[in-house]
């Protein structure tokens, strides 16, 4: 490690000498001089950085990847009590739009839980930008958080971190304004970061505007309910997010619905005997270790003993859109606020379909056309949305 540490001081040297660095200040209150020259950039997020830099046109900077969800061909399938299999892929919005991550090195383990300092060096960056919150460092442990920051500023590489909203154990959004600021400084586009923050931040404050004068007694019941298959392993049915989460924010503090599951934590473990304790009106299932549509609530085996539950017989299961490696919100966020809205309240979201609002936002978030944004929302596996008309 020495001599890799001397390798990149000596780079860092070469570029003070030859370009005029810019400061910015990132989100731990740190100034980092980060070169104005900015060509080579490692990037250790899950895609929220990475979609950040696709709307800000910069996208092109990064030589390195922190995450394997923007290198990996996820496919989903299971098999109906009927005997037919069903098979779904999806990818991550930043490996269609960019096909060449895939060919850049990626100083993640395929786990997301391993970074490889060596590899960093060697593929020498100008600047790390470092997203504690995400899969590769989740920032539950501040311990580990520190020795990843201090192991990276010993390579000598200017670090720029922005924390995601897990990192503060609170379930408010707001901070993700924070994160765009950070990004639009490094790159000189500020006000457009945070316009795109604006821009997000509408859907939400739409939705707050439709659901404000609903009374306790008519609030609707729903519950976020992962189906990790690691999970049956154990026993236990699905797991669910607790009050303290980002996922039960969107619920109660946005939607103004109620997170049927009234506990705290997020992955809490649970078998079929809670699950029918909570019994919602209504149940989103997110990515948890592979995409789940409704059907597979519905019709798979594994999940049969469910089928008594209030939401099931109703047939008010909806499906989130696929998000490989979500441990934070990304830059889609507002597509996961409106389903969870209108699947709590559809009379009140009746004029507005799902299947088109995302065509619109993946045009104006990633500057796409018509052809690639339809085939954005088949890679988040959204097209149930326009065979259902939601």
């Amino acid at each position: 490690m020495k001599k890799i540490v001397g390798i990149i001081i000596l780079v860092v040297s070469f570029v003070s000498l030859n370009a005029k660095d810019i400061i910015v200040t990132d989100m731990r209150g740190v100034n980092v001089s980060v070169p104005d020259n900015l060509e080579r950039i490692a990037t250790i997020s899950d895609g929220f950085v990475e979609g950040v830099m696709t709307h800000l046109g910069v996208i092109n900077k990064v030589t390195v990847i922190g995450s394997w969800s923007m290198k990996r061909d996820y496919k989903y399938s299971f098999t109906t009590v009927g005997g037919e299999e069903y098979t779904l892929r999806g990818w991550n919005t930043m490996k269609y739009l960019h096909p060449w991550l895939n060919d850049l090195p990626c100083i993640n383990s395929p786990q997301g839980n391993i970074i490889n300092y060596e590899t960093l060096a060697s593929a020498n960056p100008q600047l790390v930008i470092l997203r504690v919150g995400d899969c590769t460092l989740r920032g539950a442990n501040p311990e580990a958080v520190e020795k990843t920051i201090g192991t990276i500023e010993a390579l000598g590489i200017p670090l720029v971190v922005i924390f995601s909203p897990n990192y503060y154990n609170k379930a408010e959004l707001s901070s993700m304004r924070e994160e765009m600021r950070v990004l639009g400084d490094i790159f000189g586009q500020r006000e457009k970061a945070l316009k795109l923050f604006d821009y997000l931040d509408s859907t939400e404050k739409m939705i707050r505007k439709r659901t404000a004068t609903i009374k306790e007694k008519n609030k609707v019941s729903m519950l976020y309910l992962g189906l990790n298959p690691n999970v049956r392993k154990k026993g236990a049915a699905g797991s669910v997010s607790g009050v303290n989460t980002p996922e039960s924010y969107i619920i109660e503090g946005i939607a103004n619905a109620k997170n049927a599951f009234t506990g705290k934590g997020s992955g809490v473990i649970m078998s079929a005997e809670q699950l029918y304790s909570l019994n919602p009106d209504v149940i989103v299932l997110p990515t948890s270790n592979g995409y789940h549509p409704p059907r597979e609530l519905y019709e798979s085996p594994d999940f049969q003993i469910l089928q008594e539950l209030k939401a099931v017989k109703n047939k008010r299961v909806y499906a989130m859109p696929w998000s490989p490696m979500n441990c934070a919100r990304r830059v889609e966020y507002p597509i996961d606020m409106l389903i969870i809205a209108k699947a709590a309240y559809p009379d009140k979201f009746k004029d507005i379909k799902v299947h088109k609002f995302v065509l619109q936002f993946y045009k104006d978030v990633y500057n796409v056309n018509d052809k690639d944004a339809e085939a954005l929302r088949s890679e988040q596996i959204l097209d149930w949305t326009v065979e259902y008309d939601f």
